[in-house]
């Protein structure tokens, strides 16, 4: 009995295919991520769809092959048929799902799976139940199931490398990825097929229940909208868990800011600081360039900080920063009552500006009512009074007048204090 491929039947199968396989791609790279009641659900989920899609890729492609007499099909073997590509499918998708897969537990997976879509295909196609009997060329039959592991082999390695791909990347590989098992799905039921020989009196069993018309076009159509149901769903959901990462990211994010900064000014604080100076230090180690640190100190803090609160506070560093005025200039928060300014390139003469400002600092500063702020004044030179951050900020802290800011030639070397110790991180 000789028949025909119906090319537009063939083009339906395919796209089912390529649907069927984004769909296993798409759930098998995400399951990792998940655990749970959730990952058996989402498992079960894409179980079902895969094995759905493939499936009626089978019976669109047999459909596509169209004969003298109406096929029909029995409903047991059907079925079977159908539970056959579910559970292929859902054991692909948890071999997937493992934390760490080996080649002997891929190659073993994919011995399973592949038989699986095997025992689907030719258990759909005993289904038919044809009298006299179907028989096969062996070597073609062999063909086919080695067509049917290699597929299930490259479906699983596809989805163990999209586990460490995000983003835009990650959607062109499962696009990619399903394009090409698409082929195989297919190139494993066309040779099957081809691996058929049918009797020329063959007719299908009296006593079939299932048309091929019911199983046609229709069945594809509707495995095709559940199988983008499926995936609308699981997109909500990730776009839901996508959601979470990045608020929990954003959160970490601003914790570790905080670890930098100083809560009631919202300027770097003493940590961050530190981190700021070991850089200049490291920058500027071999070179030998210099920078200034200058150490403005409030001298009657201890008197007056009941009447500095977090909003005073604030108001106070609002102040120095219109003093200085500057993009250059690093300003931190060291203590409750002082700031420390990193000033590079602090001998160039456009810096000079910024010095007569901070001289008259207390016209910057607002301070709170009834209270009078006495400034006092430190600095420091890299490398000439010190080679670490604890020397430089301990030299600076040799307060004075402001009149004294930008003075550099005051400043007395400190090389012979231990502290001083080239690069100390301390």
């Amino acid at each position: 009995m000789v028949g025909f491929y119906d090319s537009g039947l063939v083009l339906l199968s395919y796209a089912i295919a390529v649907l069927a396989s984004y769909s296993a791609l798409y759930f098998g790279a995400q399951l990792t991520t998940i655990s749970g009641i959730k990952s058996r659900l989402w498992l079960t989920l894409g179980a079902l769809s895969m094995g759905t899609g493939v499936w009626t890729m089978h019976f669109v492609g047999m459909r596509a092959y169209v004969m003298p007499v109406e096929m029909t099909y029995d409903l047991a073997m059907t079925v079977s048929s159908w539970l056959a590509a579910i559970l292929a499918s859902g054991l692909a998708l948890h071999m997937i799902s493992l934390k760490k897969v080996g080649w002997v537990q891929l190659a073993v997976s994919s011995l399973a799976m592949g038989g699986g879509i095997a025992i689907m295909h030719y258990v759909g196609m005993m289904a038919m139940n044809m009298s006299p009997g179907l028989t096969y060329d062996p070597a073609i039959f062999s063909v086919s199931v080695v067509i049917a592991v290699a597929a299930s082999g490259a479906a699983m390695a596809i989805c163990r490398t999209l586990q460490s791909s995000t983003g835009n990347k990650a959607l062109f590989l499962q696009l990619g990825g399903a394009l090409v098992m698409g082929v195989a799905i297919c190139g494993m039921h066309y040779t099957g097929m081809a691996a058929v020989i049918y009797p020329d009196s063959a007719m299908p069993a009296a006593d079939n229940l299932l048309s091929g018309d019911w199983l046609g076009i229709p069945l594809g159509l509707t495995s095709a909208v559940l199988i983008v149901m499926a995936l609308a769903a699981s997109a909500v959901d990730v776009k839901k868990r996508n959601v979470a990462v990045v608020q929990a990211e954003e959160e970490a994010s601003r914790l570790q800011q905080l670890a930098f900064v100083d809560k009631a000014t919202g300027l770097p604080n003493r940590v961050a600081l530190d981190r700021h100076l070991l850089n200049l230090i490291a920058e500027n180690h071999a070179s030998e360039r210099s920078f200034a640190l200058l150490y403005l100190d409030i001298a009657n803090y201890r008197d007056i900080e009941s009447s500095i609160g977090a909003p005073e506070q604030a108001a106070i560093a609002s102040g120095v920063r219109a003093a200085l005025d500057s993009a250059t200039a690093y300003l931190a928060k060291y203590s409750a009552s002082t700031f420390i300014v990193v000033v590079e390139g602090h001998t160039q003469a456009n810096q000079k500006a910024m010095y007569e400002r901070l001289k008259r600092l207390p016209e910057y500063v607002d301070a709170p009512e009834g209270v009078d702020l006495v400034w006092r004044a430190g600095q420091s030179v890299f490398p000439d009074t010190g080679r670490s951050s604890r020397m430089l900020v301990r030299v600076a802290m040799k307060t004075g007048d402001l009149k004294n800011i930008g003075r550099f030639n005051r400043i007395s070397p400190a090389y012979q204090d231990p502290l001083s110790a080239p690069l100390s991180a301390s």
